[in-house]
Order: C-alpha cells, then structure tokens, then sequence
C-alpha cells in the first residue's frame, strides 16, 4: 500500500507526489534568486505529466511559477480565492482553477484529502530586523518587483489519504499545536512541515510535531530559494528537539529532487 506512493521535494514548500499514477504537485516553486541553494535545475516543462496542483497560500515562493506549470501540463488548480485571483491575473484560466475555504472533504478518485484553514506565520521582530536592511537594498535595486502582488490569503493545511497512507502538508507555520489539537490534526503517517518564518522556528515546529504526534515529520521549506528574503535554516536542532519531544517519530531530511517512498520516510 505505502510503497504505491513516491514524493518528490522540489524546494521550498514544493512536492512531487505520484500515486497510482496519477501526479500531484504540492505549492511547486522552481525559480530561485541569485544566490540560492541549493540550485533548481528543474522547469515548469519537468512537471507537465502533473494532473493537479495544490496551493497551501498565494505568496511568490509557493504560486510563481504556477501559471507556466499550468500551460505545460494542463493541471487542474486547488487553491484559496486569494490565490486563485492571483493566478486569473497571470493568464491561469478560471475553468482549471477550484476554488478552496478550508474544511472540505474532496473524493478525487485516486485519494482524498481534507482542508483546514490557518493563518500565516507571523514574522518576529528579530527576523524583521535582520532581513529588512538586505530586502530594501532589493527594493533600491529593482529586484522586488517580481514577487509583488502575490498576497498570502488564508493558507490551507492539506491532510491527504493516499490508500490509508495519511499525509499532512502545509506551507507556513501559522498553526499552533493547540490549534491542532482542536481541529483534529493528530496521528498522521507523515507530517510535511515548512521551517522558515521565524528566529526560533526549529522550536515552533518541534511543538508542533509534538502535538501531532505523526509516525514521521518531514522538514521543507528550509532552503535559502531567494535570499535575502529568505535564509538557510539549520535542521539540526530541529531533529534534536524531535527526538527530545516526540521520541516515537521518525524523522526524515529530504534532497532535492531525489524520490522517495513512505517506507523510507516511516523506518519501514
């Protein structure tokens, strides 16, 4: 049953899934700044046997590179309205675009998943101060206008059933573990979740992990993909205070672009 399902990190947020044969794509951002690591060799073209995209938020780093995905694969689009009029604007066709909430159920044949609507992480004072002086250099240089008019809106939890293999993803850290403790997010298989945001994230996400409880959490997100705006993010403390808080979960670092199954992820 697991082994039917493969994941692909694409960078950032970004997965590849494919169960039984059917490609799913998770918040698939490509391009990089100058100066990002790792590289991303792949194209919107690398990904056009995709049959559905799933957007978690509408910033740049998640929905950028969407609407070319789009014109490659053809793709049908699951997304916030705030992201969805994000996509319009850049020539996504409506009709490939569904329209999400947070709190729906979907049957989509090959698996079913269930949205849960959180907020954005909020950035701290600390991170603030020590990425505004870069990011106005940006600014005063003309680099910014590319990622502007991409608005977060609510971003959207996916908890994903591929055959009984459960997987949760989302794309920023906003949730908190009482949040989802009350929503019913606990006892996953595998827990995907975004490490960047925050000075003390490693420690917002280890609680989180903590609360859920999953069999095995997969850190994303991490990547420098367009520095100054973003930053490297150490994992080791990260799995240190997994294994501290959460002895029974696994833990998994992906590579990019390397495939990957459930049984790894999970110790099988």
């Amino acid at each position: 049953m697991e082994a039917q399902t493969t994941f692909q990190w694409l960078g950032t947020a970004g997965f590849r899934i494919e169960h039984r044969g059917k490609v799913l794509l998770l918040d698939p951002y490509l391009s990089r700044g100058e100066g990002a690591r790792p590289v991303q060799p792949l194209g919107p073209g690398d990904l056009a046997d995709a049959e559905a995209i799933f957007l978690t938020h509408g910033h740049f780093d998640h929905i950028a590179d969407v609407p070319a995905i789009v014109e490659a694969s053809g793709a049908s689009v699951f997304c916030s309205a705030v992201a969805a009029d994000t996509l319009i604007g850049r020539g996504v066709p409506d009709e490939r675009i569904t329209r999400l909430g947070g709190d729906e159920s979907l049957d989509l044949g090959e698996f079913k998943l269930h949205t849960f609507p959180v907020r954005h992480i909020r950035f701290d004072a600390q991170l603030i101060m020590r990425t505004a002086p870069r990011v106005l250099r940006l600014r005063n240089m003309g680099l910014l206008a590319g990622i502007r008019g991409m608005p977060s809106g609510p971003v959207l939890v996916y908890w994903f059933d591929f055959d009984g293999l459960s997987v949760v993803h989302t794309g920023s850290l906003g949730m908190t573990p009482e949040q989802a403790v009350f929503q019913g997010l606990t006892g996953p298989d595998i827990l995907m979740l975004p490490l960047q945001g925050h000075s003390r994230i490693c420690t917002r996400a280890a609680l989180l992990t903590q609360a859920v409880g999953p069999r095995a959490v997969v850190p994303q997100h991490f990547d420098d993909s367009f520095p100054p705006v973003s930053q490297w993010v150490e994992l080791l403390p990260f799995e240190a205070m997994v294994k501290k808080l959460a002895p029974g979960c696994q833990y998994y670092r992906p590579s990019l672009n390397q495939v990957f199954n459930a049984e790894e992820v999970l110790g099988g």
